[in-house]
């Protein structure tokens, strides 16, 4: 399972692919999931934090108890249910337009964010180096840096294709890119074992182009793996996995 409820598409692109929004529709009950990822961004996040392709809010929904949380968006239709989703709340702020834009992510910032985050978007764009040197400059010194992308270009498959994925990562690959951006490298690590297995058959293997399982494999992975995952990868980091998870922080 790979979650998508955040991510961001090239500027080009002007409306979401009807299978994306399914998907992100059928990922929203993927709480569990969820809750692992913010587990693992949330102790480099501070109290204002801007978060790069907010999608559906599936993360956003974790940080809104921030102080000031600037989430940006490309795909109108999915910024303006942010708007609906978090009208009532003080600290959400939306921003509509790519994160290629450096006057628009320079507004969002506005110089009062310590900390950001970017959950499975960087595959979909293919700037993604020209992102990362953005959101670096825009950080202050020692501020933090959370980047969650697909793993292992083997495992790109024809759902990786729908979903608009540009690339998957290796380790080495998203090392040299956040360096190159200037961030240093605090860690960075794979997460989700089982997932990779899953993908792999799903895609590269019987070729199939959606959520593998379906929404009811999904709910069940949800459910029993992915606790039993994320309890077994805190004590034991696998040597490799559905995705990767790296922490930059700005010298």
């Amino acid at each position: 399972m790979e979650l998508t409820g955040t991510r961001q598409a090239p500027a080009a692109q002007a409306t979401p692919a009807p299978a994306l929004g399914s998907t992100l529709e059928t990922l929203e009950g993927a709480r569990r999931y969820a809750a692992w990822l913010y587990a693992m961004a949330e102790p480099h996040l501070g109290p204002r934090v801007l978060e790069v392709g907010s999608g559906t809010g599936t993360l956003t929904q974790w940080i809104a108890s921030k102080d000031r949380v600037a989430a940006v968006e490309v795909e109108p239709a999915y910024a303006r249910r942010l708007r609906d989703r978090f009208a009532g709340s003080p600290s959400v702020e939306v921003y509509e337009g790519s994160a290629t834009d450096v006057e628009l992510m320079g507004r969002a910032a506005r110089g009062r964010i310590d900390s950001a985050m970017c959950f499975n978007v960087l595959e979909h764009i293919p700037e993604d180096e020209e992102v990362l040197k953005i959101v670096h400059d825009l950080l202050p010194v020692n501020g933090r840096f959370v980047c969650f992308v697909p793993a292992h270009p083997l495992l790109y498959g024809p759902f990786d294709r729908v979903l608009g994925h540009v690339r998957r990562y290796t380790r080495r690959e998203l090392t040299a890119k956040l360096a190159g951006a200037g961030f240093r490298v605090v860690d960075i690590r794979h997460v989700n074992l089982p997932g990779s297995f899953l993908w792999f058959l799903s895609g590269r293997v019987l070729r199939r182009a959606g959520v593998p399982g379906g929404a009811t494999s999904l709910r069940a992975y949800d459910r029993f793996l992915t606790p039993l995952t994320r309890t077994l990868e805190a004590r034991v980091r696998p040597p490799f996995g559905q995705s990767l998870i790296a922490i930059g922080e700005r010298r």
